[in-house]
C-alpha cells in the first residue's frame, strides 16, 4: 500500500511540475484570433545593435526595421572620435531578413527573460554592447553588463551577423 501511495505522490508531483512549465511558456505568449498561441517574438519589427563607450572612442550601430512596403531596411553607422572616421550605409532588403531576426529571438525566447541581473564581471574600459528589439507594442533590451540566460549565449552575435550580412562592404 505504501508503494502505491509513493508512486501516486510522485505522479502528482510530476504533473504539477509539468503544468507549471507549460504555464510559464503560455504566460509569454498570446492567443491570436484563431486560437493559436503566438509569442511576441513573432511580431518583431525592429532590432538594433549598439556597441560603444569604450576607451577607443568608437561606436557602432546596426539596425533593421520593417518598412511599410513589405520589405526591410538595414542601416549601419560607425563613428570614431579618435580618427574622425564616420561610415554610414543602408540597404533595402527582403522581409525575410526580419523573419530571420524573429526566428533568432524566438529560439532564445528573448521576451521571456524579464529583469536580468547585473554581471559580476565588468570591464571598465570596454565598450558596452546592447540589443533592443521591438514589436511596436512592446520592446525588450539588454546589454553586456547583464547576465543573459545560459541557453541564450551567442544571441548577440547571431543578431549582429544576421543584420550585417545584408550590407555589402561594411568593415
Amino acid at each position: 500500500m505504501k508503494v502505491k501511495t509513493v508512486i501516486l505522490l510522485v505522479v502528482i508531483f510530476l504533473a504539477v511540475i509539468s503544468v507549471a512549465a507549460v504555464k510559464k511558456h503560455i504566460d509569454n505568449s498570446v492567443v491570436d484570433k484563431y486560437g493559436m498561441v503566438k509569442t511576441p517574438e513573432e511580431d518583431i519589427i525592429l532590432c538594433r545593435y549598439f556597441c560603444g563607450g569604450g576607451m577607443d572612442g568608437s561606436s557602432e550601430t546596426l539596425e533593421i526595421s520593417a518598412s511599410e512596403n513589405g520589405s526591410a531596411v538595414v542601416s549601419y553607422e560607425y563613428t570614431s572620435l579618435i580618427s574622425d572616421k564616420v561610415k554610414k550605409e543602408s540597404a533595402v532588403v527582403s522581409f525575410d531578413a526580419i523573419k530571420e531576426i524573429r526566428d533568432i529571438c524566438k529560439k532564445h525566447r528573448i521576451f521571456s527573460w524579464g529583469e536580468l541581473k547585473d554581471s559580476e564581471i565588468l570591464l571598465l574600459d570596454a565598450p558596452v554592447t546592447s540589443i533592443y528589439v521591438s514589436t511596436g507594442q512592446e520592446s525588450y533590451s539588454y546589454n553586456s553588463n547583464k547576465e543573459i540566460p545560459e541557453y541564450a549565449y551567442g544571441i548577440t552575435n547571431e543578431l549582429y551577423n544576421a543584420m550585417k550580412k545584408h550590407l555589402k562592404g561594411v568593415d
